[in-house]
């Protein structure tokens, strides 16, 4: 989808802010009374700004893509355009590539087929289901086969990978979505959409993870991040991990302490992951904004562990 020269130039800034700001695990790493000095004007501020210019920035939706081919009063689930299926790909390019994936993300037909049917039911009858019966209007089977492989929304185009990575509401307290479009070992999708609603299936047909993967997936990631992309719910992913009895603590970038709260966790979805949600994390900053998370007895395989990363939030169009 993207080239091979952009991908591999991604790789390798991604590779050296990885290197420069992921801080080993310690307890003691993170003395109070320091007071971080942050760069503006540095490689990896300027990677992060990049990237989001180079695939979040030209896979906005801008009216001129082509416009749905289906009719939900007939029942007609169309197909997805192709520019506007290339913006969603871009989109979720984008938010990959941010946690440090770099593989491609192929499309199944069959899958996209699937998860069209799905994407018209949740138009035509105005809900989101994954089980949803056969007297829905437009039901078929494969439209619920779809719904219950994708992951479903009221949005469209690219928004919706902002949507499911978002992951609002009370009962996306597990971040369910964010996880499997940002699951290491996604290899394939099926894409559905219509003029109002969106479906991504993603389950089944797993593959290996990257050999470059990072060792976690957090969002927001590690590093520098646009400021808009704090969204409330923040999340930390390892494969196999125990999180009972992990303790998640935040400080700002003066050392003072902010307060959390922590989801309940639930293993159902993509990489065992644990979720919180920090109080006071507002976007529009005017500077460049630091915090520094620390995750506390993390069971890794029977080894517990600690770990310690810095996000730093940034204003884009500075």
């Amino acid at each position: 989808m993207r080239s091979s020269k952009k991908l591999f130039s991604l790789f390798c800034t991604a590779a050296l802010l990885h290197l420069t700001l992921f801080i080993s695990c310690s307890k003691d790493s993170i003395k109070e009374s320091d007071t971080p000095i942050i760069p503006t004007d540095n490689i990896a501020r300027l990677a992060a700004k990049k990237l989001y210019e180079d695939y979040y920035l030209p896979s906005k939706s801008n009216g001129q893509e082509a416009q749905w081919t289906g009719n939900e009063p007939n029942c007609n689930a169309g197909n997805v355009p192709q520019d506007i299926k290339d913006k969603i790909y871009m989109r979720l390019s984008y938010y990959r590539m941010a946690v440090g994936l770099h593989n491609t993300i192929a499309e199944d037909a069959t899958k996209s087929d699937k998860a069209q049917q799905a994407a018209l039911m949740m138009k035509a009858n105005n809900r989101l289901e994954h089980n949803p019966p056969n007297t829905w209007k437009c039901f078929t089977q494969d439209g619920k086969d779809g719904a219950g492989s994708s992951l479903l929304t009221m949005s469209k185009n690219a928004e919706a990978m902002d949507s499911y990575i978002r992951d609002q509401g009370a009962n996306n307290g597990p971040v369910g979505h964010r996880r499997w479009l940002l699951w290491p070992r996604l290899q394939e999708i099926g894409v559905g959409n219509t003029d109002s609603s969106n479906a991504i299936w993603v389950i089944g047909n797993a593959g290996t993870a990257p050999v470059d993967a990072p060792e976690f997936i957090s969002w927001p990631p590690e590093g520098y991040i646009p400021d808009m992309f704090a969204f409330p719910r923040w999340s930390f992913s390892i494969k196999d991990a125990d999180f009972t009895n992990t303790k998640v603590s935040m400080k700002d970038g003066s050392g003072s302490s902010i307060s959390l709260d922590i989801e309940a966790l639930d293993n159902q979805y993509g990489d065992r992951t644990i979720v919180w949600v920090p109080e006071g994390i507002t976007p529009n900053v005017s500077e460049d904004t630091l915090y520094t998370v620390t995750l506390e007895d993390v069971d890794v395989g029977g080894e517990i562990r600690d770990y310690t990363y810095e996000v730093i939030l940034f204003n884009p169009d500075n």
